[in-house]
């Protein structure tokens, strides 16, 4: 019972942590390294469909919570990326830009579920 109100409580300050998080974003990736990525892999536990920037939180199997920023709904909506393919609980991997901070913070460029890319935003050349 107590694992389970400690996981709880994690989990709801993950969630709060990333409910404010847009109201500190930046439109640009400059908080993030350009030429460093992160392959992460674990559970849904939160998605949230919101502009400026969209909010991924995943658990990997460590237990680490991971925040992946991303594009605004409409370049989310332009990749086909819907809230619907992401399901919280849903087993994904996602490969990130690094925060510049050493946070667990992301800027998501790919997530795959099932072995299939369902996102991809990669910066033009």
């Amino acid at each position: 019972m107590l694992k389970k109100s400690l996981m709880a409580l994690i989990a709801a300050t993950v969630v709060s942590t990333a409910a404010i998080m847009p109201a500190t974003a930046h439109h640009s990736t400059g908080a993030f390294y350009t030429d460093e990525r992160v392959d992460v892999e674990g559970k849904v536990v939160e998605f949230l469909y919101v502009n400026p920037h969209g909010q991924l939180v995943i658990q990997d199997a460590a237990g680490a919570f991971w925040v992946g920023e991303m594009s605004s709904v409409l370049g989310l909506q332009r990749a086909g990326l819907t809230k619907a393919k992401l399901p919280i609980g849903s087993n994904i991997k996602i490969n990130a830009q690094k925060s510049r901070d050493g946070s667990n913070r992301v800027f998501v460029r790919l997530i795959q579920k099932d072995g299939a890319d369902v996102y991809k935003n990669e910066p033009e050349a």
